[in-house]
């Protein structure tokens, strides 16, 4: 189904959905692994998890790492590729790996890769330290992981600004903890990916949130966001107006039908968020649900485009422009195909009219 919503950036057109993995047909599932890059002008890979569908009904990332390319800007693709590296890793019996965010700088394809421990049912938590993976020739072959940081923990959002990369990591080995200090951290590279240096604390309450969202304004400033996964119609944000040296803490940012799974990407004059929204009270979310902003602080009442979808709402934006200039978002996101927790991949194109 094909939405329009009058939003602060204009009048939003919201794609109906198209089936990009059909999991569905293959007995499979999908969850976590939605990193999208554009290596070219509208010339895009795009990354899926091809997971057990029976393991924990489908909410598992029990599998390996599939992508796809596509030339003109997302409508069509490729056959699919597996990274050989994650079937390794899945064989070997100790964790899988979930791409969740890429960059693409200078010829290089920079992955950054969430260890899963297979001892778990989810085959997600607890945690081990991130990887990076680059591919000197858009994924035909790829170099030996490294490791990206000395702490256990999860790669929620990546961003380059003037050849720097940013990578912005929950660290703490579980999703939620009751670890009180400070989780989320701030990573930089300056050499391409080969390595990352910590560089900040994010100033927000990091206490029981999840997920976590970087973007960088035209006047500089860097914004970071993470969900409150006790209370969802509230989404921390901290800004910094020296690249992640410091930060300054903003009051929470309330949104009418909440916030889970946060993705933000810029759209023409402003922003639009993407997630799981918030429907029951003290629940984890169902339906999914897009925003608009200005200046990225502050944000409309959204549109909630389905509110029966449940649990699997996992998603990734990527902006784009068409052969004329004109500015899209492809929006990525996991999509229920049964009862229970199995998903296919859909895909969905966001512009102003």
């Amino acid at each position: 189904m094909e939405f329009f919503y009058k939003s602060l950036i204009g009048n939003l057109k919201i794609s109906a959905e198209e089936l990009y993995v059909d999991n569905k047909s293959r007995e499979r599932s999908g969850h976590m692994s939605h990193a999208m890059v554009e290596y070219a002008p509208g010339k895009v890979i795009a990354f899926n998890s091809n997971c057990s569908a029976r393991r924990l009904s489908g909410h598992s990332a029990h599998g390996w790492i599939e992508y796809r390319y596509s030339e003109d800007g997302g409508k069509n693709w490729s056959e699919i590729h597996e990274m050989p590296y994650s079937k390794e890793v899945l064989l070997e019996g100790v964790f899988t790996i979930s791409i969740e965010k890429a960059v693409f700088q200078d010829g290089v394809l920079t992955c950054f890769a969430v260890r899963n421990s297979q001892y778990t049912e989810i085959c997600c938590e607890p945690w081990d330290t991130p990887l990076v993976i680059q591919s000197y020739d858009l994924g035909k072959t790829w170099e030996k992981p490294v490791e990206f940081s000395s702490y256990k923990g999860r790669i929620y959002d990546a961003k380059i600004k003037d050849g720097v990369i940013y990578a912005l990591e929950t660290c703490d080995k579980d999703f939620l903890s009751e670890i009180k200090e400070p989780r989320y951290r701030l990573f930089t590279s300056h050499d391409n990916g080969k390595s990352f240096q910590e560089k900040s604390i994010v100033d927000f309450d990091s206490y029981k949130r999840g997920y976590g969202a970087l973007q960088f304004r035209p006047d500089g400033v860097l914004l970071a966001y993470a969900c409150n996964i006790e209370y969802g119609y509230s989404l921390e944000v901290s800004l910094s107006r020296d690249n992640g040296e410091t930060w300054e803490k903003q009051q929470p940012i309330s949104l009418k039908y909440g916030m889970r799974n946060v993705q933000i990407a810029p759209l023409e004059k402003g922003y639009v968020m993407h997630g799981r929204a918030w429907i029951n009270e003290g629940g984890c979310g169902k339906g999914q649900v897009i925003y608009t902003s200005v200046d990225g602080l502050n944000w409309d009442d959204g549109i909630l485009l389905e509110t029966e979808k449940m649990v699997c709402y996992y998603s990734n934006m990527l902006p784009l422009k068409d052969e004329n200039g004109k500015e899209y978002v492809l929006l990525q996101y996991s999509d229920l195909f049964s009862e229970s927790a199995q998903v296919n991949v859909m895909h969905r194109f966001l512009s102003i009219e």
